[in-house]
């Protein structure tokens, strides 16, 4: 087969392969455009800025970081002192500021991927117990969640970081705009100065 480069500058040399690949793609096409509805609606100013995804990113990270280290001291708790060891362990000022529906689905989620297990009474139980499987004490071991919760602050402080720096550069244009305006207003009053000491030097001459 011809390479892209080269059909380009010579459609003559595709051959019959590269004529049928292309026929293959085009009636692809032809049908993703029938398969296009569901995203319709969507606009290059949809989703989350880069800032707001690191920092929630960071916060899943440690939140789930901090509920598998408890089962570093007992691979048992029940729901209540299972949160009571994780709002004790992580720093209050974030964890007041995490909803309880978001702490649960963080709970729900090691369960749900297998690293945790809740085992319910009954249906009306509201304090399961909650046991760490082995793919658990693997993810524990490897710290999987912490190194993911330093990634996503280090992602997260760089954000602010760049964030600054474009506002400190355009700070830096705005002051740039008003020194050449001062400098453009002291050059005419220096101008305008000098004027006058030769017209009054030349009138003393008089």
């Amino acid at each position: 087969m011809a390479t892209m480069g080269e059909i380009m500058k010579d459609p003559s040399k595709a051959t019959e392969e590269d004529v049928k690949a292309k026929r293959d793609i085009n009636s692809l096409v032809n049908s993703l455009k029938e398969k296009m509805e569901p995203y319709q609606g969507f606009n290059i100013n949809a989703g989350r800025p880069m800032k707001e995804i690191a920092l929630r990113f960071y916060q899943e990270s440690l939140i789930l970081s901090a509920i598998l280290e408890a089962f570093v001291y007992n691979e048992s708790y029940s729901f209540a002192n299972l949160n009571k060891w994780v709002f004790d362990y992580v720093d209050k000022d974030f964890m007041w500021e995490v909803s309880v529906p978001y702490y649960n689905m963080c709970v729900a989620k090691l369960c749900n991927i297998g690293l945790l297990k809740a085992v319910f009474q009954d249906e009306n139980d509201n304090n399961p117990n909650i046991t760490i499987t082995d793919k658990g004490k693997e993810a524990l071991r490897q710290q999987t969640y912490a190194n993911l919760a330093q990634s996503a602050l280090f992602n997260y402080q760089a954000g602010k970081m760049n964030e600054q720096s474009v506002k400190m550069n355009e700070q830096s244009v705005e002051l740039n705009k008003s020194i050449k305006k001062l400098t453009a207003v002291s050059v005419i009053v220096s101008v305008a100065a000098l004027l006058v000491a030769i017209v009054a030097l030349f009138r003393a001459w008089q």
